[in-house]
């Protein structure tokens, strides 16, 4: 009968490595096997339960041995290190890469200096284009008067020289008076600088459409006028005005 030595497990006879380790089983010496206290079955060095009864066994101290080493499963790395590795140069990788920053530094700055420089001369916007905001700017504050039934608004757009001024503010608060505003536009063409620039002339055609109250219907006014413009105390107004052919309601 065959025992290892080191998990004292019994095996047959013809097996030689214990099946819980893999130790190789050695023979019981003759003579080494006794008689079970309680059956009388033959036990083994080693065995610690009767095969038969399971009654605990009692191993003298002469049959047990010294359990043998195993032989390592795997063989541990040779501590000599290998020459065909290359030894890694962080150095010269932060000097390519501190090579490379100079050359696109370098790139730039060329760039910056050979790049023309875009001249930063000031607008000069001409007189012509000037006197046209000035001329917008009288139209819509007459577009406002209009939309809001602002009477004083309205008068402050003309010159106090301007003809019949009393008989055609009457025209409008009658206008205001018998319509409602719905909506007021205009367009400017045709503006002119007259007498060394002291007074201007231009063209305005009104598109206003009002609610006329007594017959719940909506009229389109589209009045044209040629209109004289000067500068009162550093403000343009309108000194004179003529209707143009084409203006009138639709």
């Amino acid at each position: 009968m065959t025992y290892c030595n080191q998990c004292q497990l019994v095996h047959g006879e013809e097996q030689r490595f214990c099946q819980r380790c893999g130790q190789l089983l050695k023979r019981s010496p003759v003579g080494s096997t006794r008689p079970c206290a309680r059956c009388g079955s033959l036990t083994f060095p080693g065995q610690k339960f009767c095969t038969d009864c399971g009654l605990p066994l009692r191993v003298s101290s002469a049959a047990k041995e010294e359990p043998q080493p195993r032989a390592p499963l795997f063989y541990p790395r040779s501590s000599e290190p290998r020459s065909s590795r290359r030894k890694r140069r962080p150095g010269l990788i932060l000097s390519l890469i501190g090579l490379v920053l100079v050359v696109l530094g370098g790139i730039h700055a060329w760039r910056q200096i050979t790049k023309p420089k875009a001249s930063h001369l000031p607008v000069v916007t001409t007189p012509q284009e000037d006197l046209g905001r000035e001329v917008e700017r009288v139209a819509e504050k007459i577009r406002a008067a209009h939309l809001n039934k602002d009477i004083n608004k309205w008068l402050s757009c003309y010159d106090a020289n301007y003809p019949n001024l009393g008989r055609v503010e009457n025209d409008i608060l009658e206008l205001w008076k018998n319509y409602d505003i719905k909506e007021v536009s205009y367009r400017i063409s045709k503006v002119q600088r007259l007498h060394e620039g002291r007074e201007a002339s231009a063209s305005i055609v009104w598109n206003i459409q009002v609610y006329d109250h007594r017959t719940h219907d909506y009229t389109l006014l589209r009045p044209s006028y040629k209109v004289t413009l000067a500068k009162v105390d550093g403000v343009w107004k309108i000194r004179d005005s003529k209707p143009e052919e084409g203006g009138g309601a639709s």
